[in-house]
This record gives C-alpha cells, sequence and structure tokens, in this order.
C-alpha cells in the first residue's frame, strides 16, 4: 500500500517556509495506486491480467514457495481538496473549511496453497487425497467520495465528513471448500459452502447511483517539543455504502460430485485459460435480490518524525487495513533538507498486500506557491518483474495569494 499517500506532506509541517498559512487559500490533487502480493511476482501477476506463457518451473516454484494462506491486493485513488484559509470559522481565525473530492477502487484477495496447486497444477496430486481450497475471500469495491470539513490553519489538522456514490461491488467468501479426488482418479467431489454479493449490475460507469452511504475521515498532526518533529495520526473512509435492492446475493452450501472424470484436466491451465468443464451448470447455489450494506476499506496511518539535525530528520510509521488479505504495513526512513523547500527521502517498508520494498520520495515547493511530491514504497517493482508489489503515489498543490498579496509568487 502507498501509505504515505494518506498522511498531509511533511513539507507543510516541517519547513520553516509558513507562508502558505497566510494565502487565500490551497488547491491539492492527491493521487495513488498499488498492486501487491505475497506469494506470486509482478511477472506471473501481468501475465494472468493480460495473458501470456507461464512456464512449469516457475509454477512449481510458486506452488511450493507458497504459504497456507496468501494474499494479495489493489488499490487506487485520485482526489482534489480545496482549503480555504482567508475567513474566519465560528469565531475562530486558525479554522477553515475544506471541500474535496474522489475517485478511489480498492480489491483483496486471500486463498489456501492448495486451491493456488489446484488451479495452476491440476489436482492429479491430491488423488486418493482432499485438497483444502478454502477458507477463500476476495472482494472489489469503486466508489466517489464528496467531502465537506473544517481544518486547523496551523497544524493542517482535519476533520471530513462525506457522500458516498457507490460505483460496484463484489465480495465472494468461502468459509469452506474441499476438493477430493479418488485414487483411480475416476471420481472428483467438491464441498463448498460460502456467500458471492454483487452490486446492481445493470448500472456501470462514474457515480451511477447503485449504492449510497457516508464515511469520516480525520487527520490530526501534533508538532512535538520546539517543533522538532511532528506526530500524525490519519482515519480514512470509516464508513458503509447501502448498495440498492438490486443488488444480488448468491448462497453455495452443497456437495456435487462427478463421475469418469480425467482428473489431469478439471483445472487446465496448458492454454493459459481456465477451464472447468461443466462446472458452472454443476454447482448448487440459491439467489436473491436485495438491499446490501457493505462497510468501505478503511484504514488506520500512525507516523512519527524527528529532526536528528538541523536538515535531517528520521521517520517511523505504520499502516493498517483491518481486512482478511492486508497485514500491517510498518516502514522507517530518513529524510534530508535541500534547502528549505526541498526533501529527499529514502525508506524501507514491510506488509501491506507485499513483503519487503525500498522507496523514495521527494517534496518541493516551488517558489513557496507549488507543492509536488512524488514517491514509491518499491522501487524495485519499476526495474525487476521478480518483486512483488508496485506502487506510486504523487500530490500536485497549488497555494493562491491574497488579492493583495500578488505582486508576485515568491512573496508568499
Amino acid at each position: 500500500m502507498c501509505a504515505h499517500a494518506q498522511l498531509t506532506p511533511s513539507i507543510l509541517l516541517l519547513s520553516d517556509d509558513t507562508s502558505y498559512r497566510q494565502a487565500h487559500s490551497m488547491v491539492l490533487l492527491n493521487g495513488y495506486g498499488m498492486i501487491g502480493a505475497n506469494n506470486v511476482d509482478l511477472a506471473f501477476l501481468k501475465k494472468n491480467i493480460y495473458g501470456g506463457h507461464i512456464e512449469d518451473a516457475t509454477l512449481n516454484k510458486l506452488a511450493s514457495g507458497s504459504a497456507l494462506l496468501n494474499r494479495a491486493g489493489f488499490a487506487a485513488n485520485v482526489g482534489l481538496d480545496f482549503y480555504n484559509f482567508s475567513d474566519t470559522l465560528f469565531g475562530r481565525p486558525n479554522w477553515g473549511l475544506r471541500v474535496g473530492a474522489s475517485s478511489n477502487y480498492h480489491a483483496s484477495l486471500t486463498y489456501s496453497r492448495d486451491l493456488f496447486k489446484a488451479v495452476y497444477r491440476g489436482n492429479a496430486q491430491f488423488a486418493g487425497d482432499t485438497a483444502q481450497l478454502g477458507p477463500f475471500a476476495g472482494d472489489y469495491q469503486a466508489w466517489q467520495k464528496f467531502s465537506f470539513g473544517l481544518f486547523n490553519k496551523k497544524s493542517l489538522t482535519s476533520v471530513s465528513l462525506s457522500l458516498i456514490a457507490g460505483e460496484s461491488f463484489s465480495s465472494l467468501i468461502m468459509q469452506g471448500a474441499r476438493l477430493q479426488t479418488t485414487t483411480l482418479g475416476d471420481t472428483v467431489s467438491l464441498s463448498y459452502s460460502g456467500d458471492y454479493l454483487r452490486s446492481d449490475t445493470l448500472k456501470s460507469g462514474w457515480a451511477n447511483g447503485s449504492g449510497l452511504g457516508v464515511c469520516f475521515d480525520a487527520d490530526y498532526n501534533l508538532p512535538i517539543a520546539d517543533n522538532q518533529g511532528f506526530i500524525s495520526i490519519a482515519l480514512r473512509d470509516v464508513g458503509f455504502v447501502v448498495w440498492n435492492k438490486q443488488s444480488e446475493q448468491f448462497t453455495f452450501d452443497s456437495l456435487t460430485t462427478w463421475t469418469g472424470v480425467d482428473v489431469d484436466n478439471i483445472f487446465d491451465l496448458t492454454t493459459d485459460t481456465l477451464d472447468l468443464p461443466n462446472l458452472r451448470d454443476s454447482l448448487n447455489y440459491d439467489v436473491r435480490k436485495k438491499s446490501v450494506i457493505a462497510p468501505l476499506p478503511m484504514s488506520l496511518h500512525v507516523r512519527f518524525s524527528k529532526f536528528f539535525t538541523t536538515t535531517d530528520y528520521y521517520e517511523l510509521g505504520v499502516s493498517i487495513w483491518p481486512n482478511r488479505a492486508a497485514i500491517p504495513l510498518v516502514y522507517v526512513g530518513m529524510s534530508h533538507f535541500i534547502g528549505k523547500n526541498f526533501i529527499f527521502s529514502e525508506k524501507v517498508s514491510f506488509g501491506g498486500y507485499g513483503t519487503w520494498g525500498i522507496g523514495a520520495e521527494m517534496q518541493w515547493r516551488p517558489c513557496g506557491s507549488w507543492i509536488l511530491k512524488a514517491g514509491t514504497n518499491h522501487l524495485g517493482g519499476f526495474t525487476m518483474g521478480r518483486a512483488h508489489s508496485r506502487d506510486v503515489s504523487f500530490c500536485v498543490g497549488k497555494v493562491i495569494s491574497k488579492e493583495s498579496d500578488k505582486k508576485g509568487v515568491g512573496e508568499l
């Protein structure tokens, strides 16, 4: 995950140049994207998404090296936020109004070692045995957020309430699934139980109205003694979406047996496609339409930054996504002021949906009126197909001066 993309740019909190606080307003365009997994690498994910031949040696290595429970995830976001510094709010000169809009996408997946082996290496290896295909959980959500809130002009601490327009939702949870193959391979039995939920399939596209909800976001930035650093805490997407009555719930709970089946062909990826002969028509399930309430994929981010020289500071942080697939992402790094308006950072991280990562980030305020930020937790994701994660985050901001100050951006 792009943990740093969820937080207030540190150059606004640590730089000696605080002229933006006296400006009329500030606009920030933020974005990030991430894909990662703990077991499979990026080259494998790319071939599964776009197609391509996967060598047997690669599949054997991944199958033997997979964990009992594996995880993968994807996230993307782009949003625009407007901060009004000019007005006094409720008689408090340090508080202002902020509004924002964003589009958000998130997916996560957990799957067992036996499921990976059965799908990619066939079930012949389980002849006379039982493959534990569960537990399995996969979900995808897309939503748009329209926010209104308050912020502190000195610390950029803020709270926001958002109206959520749901775009799409799907969730498959299999509490139990077992595939039993006889020793001779002439009979295969699949037992399964679980639920599949999906939003209205007749509606598609941005803010299509298939779901409505609300959520809460907050940032708390606390300077430490003598302004030698700060502590930041951020909550994101604490809320839910009510998907309309055209949403569907599929319930699975049955035992299906096939006799006279070629075991090697139950799961066949020789043509780079998944082939399940007669499987779709053989599974037993109930389906009904109903309104569905689903929580948003909330997250919690905490960081601690402290100067150890006049121009260098270290940073420790953790990001938590409380879902089945992600583990806490922890990171440590150092940052360096080059002049008063440029920061370069290097970080080491572990967790999220992936594993280890080495990252870098730059933050720049040219002329004090622009804010530029770009970084990644996984430099290897852009240079090595064997890497497990790839991510990027960015921020482009503009400080808008008051009418009386528009003699030049350098005077902000």
